[in-house]
């Protein structure tokens, strides 16, 4: 299968969505975007990712934008695409305006990407079996964190130092010398049986998968707490893991020269994994409504 793209409600290959160059998102970063994981031509999440795409386009004070409308322009490219296992990717930016750092006024119409591609699980599959190793970097991006925005440099630059030095991810830290998140997805961690992770504010995303997981393990009877961590308190955890839209639940077993848990993924690690895709199982097993 192959990507198919949905650009302004319009149907087309992913070769023929062309973007002005006058628009907000290409000129300043002015845009917000979700993922979302398909699943036997299913959208994982879809309430909890939709809803989150309409918390930062209000966060951003864009003009409005019908998502409900915005969902089924999202479904019907999926069912055209055929694409059974992929990604969606939705993207929206403030719209195409003579360039000015002021919003335009009046408002421009938005400009709406859906990009539905497949997606190949076969490596984050293999990951989630073996663990990951990562590694520290400077948290060095804007202070909103919590708006899914394509501001990305800084995470994209932490992401690569990772890359260079052979790991997955890179854990982020702030000024503090605390924990905030990696670059593409939320960390967790395990102490004395507690689950925890970073309290959501401004510095952190509110990451759909976290969140699941959190409210999933907590009913199947693990115990969670928000805490705040230093990056050397982390490195001492019992577990840590990744969590996030494509990689799932996915273990930690190095930060910079240290190993976590030993070197390979932890017992409750295992556990939350096997939480997470009994819940997936449990979904895919039901009839769309």
């Amino acid at each position: 299968m192959e990507p198919l793209a949905c650009l302004n409600g319009q149907i087309v290959s992913v070769e023929d969505a062309k973007i002005p160059i006058w628009d907000r998102g290409f000129l300043f970063g002015d845009s917000v975007y979700e993922v979302l994981r398909i699943y036997q031509g299913r959208c994982w999440l879809e309430t909890e990712h939709f809803d989150r795409l309409r918390r930062s386009l209000e966060e951003m004070v864009f003009p409005k934008v019908d998502v409900d409308a915005l969902k089924q322009r999202t479904l019907r490219t999926i069912q055209e695409s055929g694409i059974q296992e992929g990604t969606a990717y939705l993207h929206l930016t403030r719209g195409v305006a003579p360039r000015a750092h002021a919003f335009p006024e009046p408002p421009v119409p938005p400009t709406e990407l859906i990009v539905i591609r497949p997606y190949d699980d076969a490596q984050a599959a293999k990951s989630r079996e073996t663990g990951v190793s990562t590694i520290s970097h400077p948290d060095q991006r804007w202070r909103r964190c919590d708006v899914k925005s394509t501001n990305l440099l800084a995470n994209v630059i932490a992401h690569d130092a990772a890359h260079r030095a052979g790991c997955f991810e890179a854990v982020l830290v702030d000024e503090q010398g605390l924990v905030t998140e990696a670059t593409h997805s939320s960390v967790l961690w395990i102490r004395d049986g507690w689950l925890e992770g970073t309290p959501e504010d401004h510095g952190t995303l509110p990451g759909t998968t976290r969140r699941f997981l959190i409210k999933a393990a907590t009913d199947s009877g693990v115990p969670y707490r928000d805490a705040r961590i230093s990056l050397e308190a982390l490195k001492g955890a019992d577990e840590a893991i990744l969590a996030g839209t494509t990689i799932e639940v996915l273990p930690i077993i190095r930060i910079d020269d240290t190993l976590i848990s030993g070197g390979e993924p932890g017992p409750l690690s295992r556990r939350l994994q096997a939480i997470f895709r009994d819940a997936l199982e449990r979904w895919l097993s039901l009839q769309p409504a």
